[in-house]
């Protein structure tokens, strides 16, 4: 056995202050934070497609498809999310899930994150992604039930 000084000791402590703090630089940040305050990452999807849509309260089409949305996530076959456009503290998205009646998930994206898509120009926009998170589909307006049952087609056509 070989004993150890105290300098030894501090140096051994130093290098694995330094390889902790290596391993938590290469952890990737959460890209949104829910209503809850809870971080969340696009990996929490991963394994089955992920449509992603922006929307904003004041924004009517945002607000007529959002029951369309719910019916495409209780399905089940592609998770859906649904990012406020307009900053907002969990709080807020809480009081905006109950005033408007929105089941799904409400996140707010965090500015840092790097997402595989960009900030929308326009509302409501929907992006699809696969299950390792690739962009496949961007859809700007208000989605009707053709485009949602197109959805659902291209969401079987990433599974197999």
């Amino acid at each position: 056995m070989v004993r150890v000084s105290g300098s030894g000791k501090e140096l051994k402590r130093i290098c694995w202050a330094i390889v902790a703090g290596l391993l938590s630089a290469c952890t990737q940040a959460p890209e949104f934070t829910d209503a809850q305050s809870q971080p969340l990452s696009l990996s929490h999807f991963a394994g089955k497609p992920l449509l992603v849509n922006y929307f904003a309260p004041w924004c009517a089409p945002c607000l007529r498809e959002m029951p369309r949305l719910a019916a495409l996530a209780r399905e089940g076959e592609i998770a859906v999310v649904a990012i406020n456009y307009d900053p907002a503290t969990p709080a807020e998205l809480g009081q905006l899930a109950e005033r408007y009646d929105i089941p799904l998930p409400l996140l707010i994206a965090n500015e840092t994150a790097t997402l595989p898509f960009p900030r929308p120009t326009g509302l409501p926009t929907s992006y699809l992604l696969d299950g390792q998170g690739r962009l496949q589909h961007t859809l700007v307006g208000e989605l009707d039930q053709l485009q949602i049952d197109a959805l659902k087609a291209a969401a079987r056509t990433l599974a197999n």
